[in-house]
């Protein structure tokens, strides 16, 4: 379909006025849009930072150096004063190696929160029984790792990136990420992935100078499907500082009869030699290494989880308009819409009466072969009228009108037209022109439409 120059005009003019969605409209315009959902949901609103101390105040006080003691436990409840090393049980008990005193271990911690990140440290040492075969038999160290980061959420919790329990071992991206929530800004609570590992750990004041730690570690009964406690380890620890923390920790390896860095590591099978011996020169060190296990995760495996690095999947959308002010502007167009339509319909209206208005009097002035012009004098006006009326009676009729123009064969009107003229002159509205009204009809006309029916 063929839209016309004014069509096209009108369209250009109601367009912008029509509501609709708009990457260019934000959210919560009062009476305009609708609130934004971040308004009530912190994980669409971006100035809710991935930053955990942001998130939950428990995070500002979270980090830090501490250290303290380890206690661990058998299902029954019986402290482990006595245990083998798990991974090399068969062979200490085969070799006569002796065993470890699990109920007095020192801990040793390192928790930094940057951004949207947790690092969380710590060192492990416990001391050999001396009731093996072989005389000063040094005690064990252990090390481990744990990476966190925020999530989408925004919610406080942290997501597991990884965690490496092994000296030298590498860091792998757990596959299922374990989620830790901090609780009324006190304390922190989560669940491993696998279900099997519980962990819980509560500030004992105001600025968690003082935490208590517990870990509870299960295993699945194969027949039953049941969790069944293997083991489970309770923990305190106080705030210190970097002198502190390292003075300690060089007396603990000391007190424990662990060998310098620089002995040589003892072969235990199926237990990794670096345990035996202790991990740096705690003696001359300024700080510990930054990644206890002596392995770091890369930038690459933090892409993995670090919000901060990804997408999040919780965007804010465009505004939508309220219905009210919809409504507003469908009737604000619909009202312009009519006015440019009446304005379109009533030039045209007075186009055509101004059409017709020529086409008529070029018609009487052809058939009664004068001149028209401006200046017509009433008598010259009672002449021509006179003469186009017929039957005398002082009136013009539209067939009067209509036959003097068909003699002429000038205008060519159709019924329409001759409608629309007496519909401008018939003042009175009778369906007849009288005098008066006949000598309006030219009195209407300008110079320019005169000078289009003049006729010699």
């Amino acid at each position: 379909m063929k839209l016309s120059s004014a069509s096209i005009g009108l369209v250009s003019i109601i367009a912008p006025l029509y509501p609709h969605q708009s990457s260019a409209i934000s959210c919560g315009i009062k009476g305009i849009t609708k609130p934004c959902i971040g308004d009530s949901d912190i994980r669409y609103d971006p100035d809710v930072s991935y930053n955990l101390e942001d998130q939950d105040d428990y995070w500002k006080r979270a980090g830090g150096l501490y250290m303290g003691e380890t206690v661990s436990y058998t299902a029954e409840g019986d402290k482990r004063s006595v245990a083998y090393l798990a991974s090399a049980a068969e062979a200490m008990r085969k070799n006569k190696l002796g065993t470890y005193d699990f109920s007095k271990m020192k801990t040793f911690t390192n928790t930094t929160i940057s951004g949207s990140r947790l690092r969380a440290h710590q060192y492990h040492v416990a001391k050999h029984n001396g009731d093996g075969v072989v005389p000063g038999f040094p005690g064990v160290i252990f090390a481990d790792d744990a990476y966190y980061t925020s999530s989408f959420e925004k919610d406080g919790s942290i997501l597991a990136l990884a965690t490496n329990e092994q000296f030298g071992q590498e860091v792998i991206v757990s596959e299922d990420a374990t989620v830790i929530h901090p609780i009324e800004n006190r304390a922190m609570m989560g669940i491993a992935s696998s279900g099997n590992i519980t962990q819980t750990t509560y500030c004992l004041d105001e600025n968690c100078d003082q935490r208590v730690q517990n870990n509870d570690f299960f295993t699945t009964d194969p027949e039953t499907g049941k969790r069944i406690t293997r083991i489970f380890v309770r923990r305190t620890m106080r705030r210190v500082n970097k002198d502190e923390w390292m003075s300690e920790f060089n007396q603990a390896l000391n007190d424990f009869n662990i060998p310098s860095p620089d002995s040589p590591f003892i072969a235990v099978p199926g237990f990794n030699g670096p345990n035996f011996v202790q991990p740096f020169d705690a003696s001359t060190a300024d700080i510990a290494p930054e990644c206890y296990t002596r392995v770091c995760p890369t930038e690459d495996m933090w892409k993995q989880r670090d919000p901060v690095l990804g997408t999040s999947p919780y965007v804010e959308p465009d505004g939508i308009h309220t219905g009210g002010f919809i409504a507003i502007i469908t009737i604000a167009s619909i009202i312009i819409a009519c006015a440019i339509f009446y304005c379109i319909y009533k030039r045209g209206v007075e186009a055509r009466e101004k059409r017709v208005k020529v086409a008529v009097l070029k018609s009487m002035a052809q058939s009664m072969n004068i001149t028209t012009s401006k200046a017509l004098s009433p008598t010259e006006l009672q002449s021509m009228f006179k003469k186009i009326d017929e039957d005398g009676n002082g009136n013009l009729s539209k067939d009067e009108v209509k036959g003097l123009v068909d003699e002429a064969g000038v205008a060519n009107m159709s019924d329409r037209d001759y409608a629309t003229l007496f519909s401008s002159i018939d003042i009175d509205g009778n369906g007849t022109l009288d005098f008066v009204e006949f000598c309006n009809l030219f009195t209407s006309m300008g110079v320019e439409d005169v000078d289009q029916f003049k006729v010699n």
